[in-house]
């Protein structure tokens, strides 16, 4: 086999791949020598790794969240020149060198679907990567395809086609399995030729620039915080400001002690619950305990009756959520999503990535205020629909 992966798997492991590839190429037939099956745990051999990986490098994670609030770091998988490397998330190593890789702007860093890999590392490293690229969105720009997968890009793009993933699979236990270890190891190991062959495909057809805005906007995009956390409840239009500033405490202390004692939110106390207590005007350890499970209403009353009265008194409650749309103005927002998925057949672009329902509902409240477009539909979106969602808005002004 090339690049010595024949006396770099064993055997268990060379019987893994080839099941998955169904005797398709090997991943070393795309460069990819891989690394001895121990995982990196310490700095010093981790920073000798990382040293080696070039200037473009593919980035990947495994990890495990069923019981708890946070991602628990399982596995992070690095692909550069010719090298799959494995590391331990468990290790009790500092990772200074991948911190210092994830910050670098000097090195691509590629990823696919790259939003929960964001959230593992700010969790485990407190911070957010640069000059990051996602090869699911670089395809939306290429394709009409907006949430292809990993797999379905490595067939496109490479040629190769893969078996499933494994469902479930216990990313914590060690050592790994070599099936595993095979599996973690492809999950990067092409990551980088996709994205070179993306990269040309944009360059070609004068969207590099539309992709790097949109990586931007997507890497600056701010994280919910637990007092902005109440503002994805459904249903919370239907509540006055006073209300609001309720709910925002009541969903704040939950949000803070989730993540205090690491379980998922629904463990401490459901969004129902927290939306009636929101609407009630006086609420005491005991009003709050009948609206509880016992179990929960025993642990929580107090606290919640105390998030209510600091909800009341808030002396900045937040402004009313928007109604839903009227009947007109819905009928305009189709026909704005209608002209954007035109532009978007005519570009060869995913409908989804050019303007989403909400983008456009957002759009339509903006322009009735401001008389112009919301910030999302300026850069590469204004220069793809700009024109025609205007057009459509000036049109139906009164409907609005």
């Amino acid at each position: 086999m090339p690049c010595g992966v024949e006396g770099l798997w064993t055997e268990c492991e060379r019987h893994a791949v080839a099941r998955r590839f169904g005797g398709a190429k090997s991943p070393s037939a795309w460069g990819c020598e891989m690394a001895d099956a121990a995982l990196i745990a310490d700095d010093d051999a981790l920073a000798n790794r990382i040293a080696a990986l070039g200037p473009v490098v593919g980035v990947d994670t495994e990890f495990i969240r069923v019981r708890t609030f946070h991602p628990i770091p399982a596995l992070y998988q690095l692909a550069g020149d010719g090298v799959v490397v494995l590391v331990d998330g468990q290790a009790s190593a500092t990772f200074a060198s991948f911190k210092t890789l994830l910050l670098d702007p000097t090195r691509t860093k590629v990823m696919h679907s790259c939003s929960e890999d964001l959230e593992v590392m700010a969790r485990h490293f407190d911070l957010r990567p640069v000059q990051v690229v996602d090869t699911q969105i670089a395809n939306a720009f290429l394709t009409p395809d907006f949430s292809t997968s990993y797999a379905r890009l490595v067939e496109r793009y490479l040629g190769l086609r893969l078996a499933k993933h494994e469902t479930r699979s216990d990313w914590l236990q060690r050592p790994l399995s070599a099936e595993q270890i095979a599996y973690a190891r492809e999950d990067a190991a092409y990551l980088k030729p996709i994205w070179e062959k993306q990269r040309m495909a944009l360059a070609a057809r004068g969207r590099l620039e539309w992709f790097q805005e949109e990586m931007q906007w997507i890497l600056g995009a701010p994280v919910d915080a637990p007092d902005t956390w109440y503002r994805n409840l459904k249903g919370i239009w239907r509540l006055s400001s006073h209300e609001l500033a309720v709910l925002r405490s009541l969903v704040g202390w939950r949000e803070r002690e989730a993540r205090r004692r690491d379980v998922p939110r629904a463990w401490t106390v459901r969004d129902e619950p927290l939306f009636v207590m929101a609407r009630q005007h006086r609420l005491d350890a005991q009003d709050a305990a009948r609206m509880l499970p016992k179990r929960t209403g025993r642990r929580y009353a107090k606290a919640l009756a105390e998030a209510h009265r600091q909800g009341l008194e808030d002396p900045h409650p937040p402004p009313r959520v928007p109604r839903p749309l009227k009947t007109r103005a819905s009928e305009v927002v189709r026909e704005l999503r209608s002209a954007a998925r035109s532009a978007a057949e005519r570009l060869g672009m995913a409908p989804e990535l050019v303007a989403r329902k909400r983008d456009l509902e957002t759009a339509l409240r903006h322009y009735r205020d401001h008389g112009e477009l919301s910030e999302r539909f300026r850069g590469w979106r204004g220069e793809v629909v700009g024109d025609a969602c205007r057009k459509i808005l000036a049109t139906h002004g009164e409907r609005l």
